[in-house]
């Protein structure tokens, strides 16, 4: 049975749309990071980042000009430019209310910082061009740092008076402005040459907010800031969390097939859904796990509490009697699509969770797939040779999940689902899997750019 028609889909938020029309991404490498491990942690940043926006035309270079060129040859029209060292939250995301608004007949958006006398700033951690207006400009360099005693004549720029960040930082001005004057400046800072391009046109040039700055972040690796900022990448490896709500799309229709056993990771309603829908038995074996323990908890915590109905109203009572661990759920904002995903299953599936659902012998497990020796002998030792009884397992985004991203490169994360899959293959209608379709969207052709984005992604 073809139930691809029967699943429930969530919204997907990165896609094309949060960026101005005809604007891709474009990534530029960073090779003056002076500290190995954070020059790994940040290609497989880039890795991940790259496959999630998957949706979002993009390409990369080492240098300004070729990476301006290379998109507009490639028919972009415009271009946000992420430096490697960049961490994307949802900075992205944020972007799409801007591009019509504050941004709007911007050529450059980015950081803007007042130097004073040495003039003015643009830092190439993120920055977005008007690719046309670059073309038709004459195609000006970037321009980097020149220290020395270099006395030379600047457009003068107003600014705002209200800075952003810290108090002290007074080189965060809000807004800026071109004028018909000049100044005297000595030496210059990175993108001083493409700032007084655009300043001697008159051309508006947007800053970004907090609100904006919020959503991401920069390590600083070729200046040996890192020492300071690295924390950043901690922060999401130790964070713990749960997905209150689901971000994956959901079977609504039973399969065929009977299952003694299923392996579900514990976001949202998973592990419950995965049971329901493919016919795990009476007195069969469910195992939530996942690589976070809050989220197993979570697990253990519905299977005991909850009646079937209203989750949304479930998630935010637990939320307010367990404050701490209610502080680690995400995803607060889609709990009513659960509701709905809920609901549509209708009576039947409340009836089953306090039937069948209360026979099954549970585990609710802290485990890692990265371990895959150990999980390969697991899932053979659960296999009936005697029936077709299926085992399923699911592992939603498992293999392009940040945490394990930044951690294994893509290179590693594809090769180790390829090992499940050949598992899996030897073991014909042994299986029923979900999740492990990493490969297949890497090798897809309308990501054609995908498998050849980075210099480092050769397997």
């Amino acid at each position: 049975m073809n139930n691809a028609k029967h699943e429930k889909v969530w919204k997907f938020d990165h896609t094309a749309d949060k960026l101005p029309d005809s604007c891709g991404i474009g990534w530029l490498l960073n090779d003056k990071i002076k500290d190995k491990a954070t020059e790994g942690i940040t290609q497989n940043l880039l890795d991940f980042y790259s496959f999630k926006y998957r949706r979002i035309p993009q390409i990369q270079a080492n240098d300004f000009v070729k990476l301006c060129n290379t998109a507009y040859d490639t028919g972009f029209k415009k271009l946000l430019i992420c430096k490697q060292g960049i961490i994307l939250r949802n900075f992205i995301e944020k972007s799409k209310e801007y591009w019509n608004n504050q941004y709007k007949d911007c050529v450059i958006v980015g950081h803007i910082l007042d130097r004073k006398h040495r003039w003015w700033q643009i830092h190439p951690q993120c920055m977005f061009i008007d690719l046309e207006w670059w073309v038709a400009s004459g195609r000006p360099e970037f321009g980097e740092n020149q220290f020395d005693d270099i006395n030379w004549t600047a457009p003068k720029i107003r600014r705002s008076e209200v800075t952003l960040g810290k108090r002290d930082q007074t080189y965060n001005p809000t807004e800026i402005w071109a004028t018909n004057e000049t100044v005297q400046a000595s030496g210059k800072w990175q993108g001083h040459n493409l700032l007084r391009v655009a300043m001697e046109q008159g051309k508006k040039v947007g800053i970004w907010d907090d609100n904006l700055r919020d959503g991401k972040e920069y390590l600083y690796g070729e200046m040996m800031d890192h020492y300071e900022k690295l924390f950043q990448v901690g922060h999401d490896l130790w964070d713990a969390r749960w997905y209150s709500a689901n971000t994956e799309s959901l079977d609504t229709v039973k399969k065929d097939h009977k299952c003694k056993t299923v392996y579900s990771t514990s976001g949202g309603i998973s592990p419950i859904a995965n049971a329901y829908i493919n016919n795990l038995e009476e007195g069969g074996k469910l195992v939530a796990y996942d690589i976070d323990t809050v989220a197993v908890h979570m697990q253990w915590h519905i299977s005991n509490n909850w009646d079937g109905r209203n989750w949304s109203k479930f998630v935010k009572d637990y939320k307010k009697e367990n404050p701490i661990i209610g502080s680690r759920f995400v995803c607060e904002k889609d709990l009513h699509f659960n509701d709905e995903y809920i609901e549509g299953l209708g009576e039947d599936f409340v009836e089953w969770w306090n039937t069948t659902y209360k026979t099954f012998n549970h585990e609710f497990r802290v485990l890692d797939l990265m371990a895959i020796i150990r999980m390969k002998k697991e899932l053979k030792n659960e296999i009936d040779f005697d029936s077709d009884r299926k085992v399923f397992i699911d592992v939603s985004n498992a293999f392009n999940y940040e945490i394990n991203s930044i951690l294994y490169s893509k290179n590693i994360r594809l090769r180790l689902e390829s090992d499940y899959i050949d598992f899996f293959n030897k073991h014909p209608d042994k299986f029923v899997t979900r999740g492990f379709d990493i490969n297949l969207v890497n090798e897809d052709p309308k990501f054609s750019y995908l498998p050849r984005l980075f210099p480092w992604q050769n397997i």
